[in-house]
């Protein structure tokens, strides 16, 4: 390990290995839906930029919605109907019908009829195929640069319907894929997420539920999703290395679509992997993958992740030695969702 971090400390931008001999998973990605409707060739875009990139397979998921009723509201098996004819590039997850549950039940107001109707849901993505359960929601903020319509939602870690789903994916040895922006302590709402009037003025700490529910089921694997940039950028690097130390159950999927100076943003301003953040990965090669957060349609990536966001996860894996590159770009995802060649 400490012949991988002196190295690591010397790397230069796309040196240490060819950014296309090494495949990838994209372990996080979207459909983009437009006026409401999935469009039937939101795959053949995807593939496009797949190909381009070196991706060999996408995790599919619907974001976390929580009403049914919403315009544009979709799941699994409407993401199928979407992927047919492509169906070897891409792994489907199913969570909208959870997380809608989820959000939409009280703490206090789960009870046993609840909890059946909970698990005969994810008990049915299993049946139909997921790989996963995702994306799933425990603080969502509304990001101005998604829209103004860009939901803003709010669970406690360690309510019952999370805590039944920890015990469901340890059952079924599915993952469950989480949206989490950690607030470490109460804090006012940052002035860059002020524009989007669902988001509160103030936030409430919220990782002491988040432990409790990553300590709930051990055999539980949980992939906290988008680390490397996020709204409030709290996750940095020691906070990373901690949380890893304590729960073995937990892993992360990097999104980098943009550099910042501080610790939680994975990139410099230059546009290259701070050392710390190579460092980290070394010491952790098996707990970490890909992850774009991107938005297909039939041109490509329309929200979320932009072309350079895509380009920096390449631009990460041509960063580290072949053996760990070949860990976060693949086989980490290979082993954790059981995915079939």
């Amino acid at each position: 390990m400490k012949r991988w971090m002196a190295a690591a400390a010397l790397v230069t931008w796309g040196a240490v290995v060819p950014a296309q001999e090494i495949p990838m998973i994209d372990v996080h990605m979207h459909f983009q839906v437009a006026k409401g409707i999935l469009p039937a060739n939101a795959a053949a875009g995807a593939v496009d930029s797949m190909n381009r990139l070196g991706i060999t397979r996408s995790l599919l998921m619907p974001p976390p919605q929580m009403d049914p009723r919403q315009r544009g509201f979709h799941d699994l098996a409407d993401l199928q109907s979407a992927v047919r004819g492509n169906a070897d590039r891409f792994a489907l997850l199913g969570g909208s019908a959870l997380n809608a549950l989820i959000h939409q039940t009280p703490a206090d107001a789960v009870d046993e009829a609840v909890k059946a109707r909970f698990r005969q849901q994810a008990l049915d993505y299993v049946k139909q195929g997921a790989v996963g359960f995702g994306e799933i929601a425990l603080l969502h903020l509304s990001l101005p640069a998604m829209g103004d319509t860009h939901p803003y939602e709010s669970v406690p870690g360690d309510h019952p319907l999370l805590l039944l789903l920890a015990d469901i994916a340890a059952e079924q040895q599915r993952p469950v894929d989480l949206h989490f922006d950690l607030v470490p302590e109460d804090m006012p709402l940052p002035d860059t997420l002020r524009a989007n009037a669902a988001n509160p003025d103030r936030l409430t700490a919220n990782g002491d539920a988040f432990k409790r529910l990553l300590a709930h089921n051990p055999k539980a694997t949980i992939i906290w999703s988008h680390v490397g940039f996020e709204p409030l950028l709290t996750r940095h690097p020691e906070r990373v290395r901690q949380m890893l130390k304590a729960y073995p159950n937990l892993y992360m999927s990097f999104r980098l679509n943009r550099s910042a100076p501080r610790p939680a943003a994975a990139l410099d301003p230059s546009g290259r992997v701070k050392p710390q953040w190579l460092a980290l990965i070394g010491e952790f090669p098996d707990r970490f993958m890909l992850g774009s957060d991107a938005f297909y349609g039939p041109g490509g990536s329309e929200r979320g992740a932009t072309e350079e966001g895509l380009q920096n996860l390449r631009n990460l894996v041509a960063q580290l030695p072949p053996d760990v590159a070949r860990q976060v770009a693949h086989d980490n995802a290979v082993r954790l969702f059981r995915l079939q060649p």
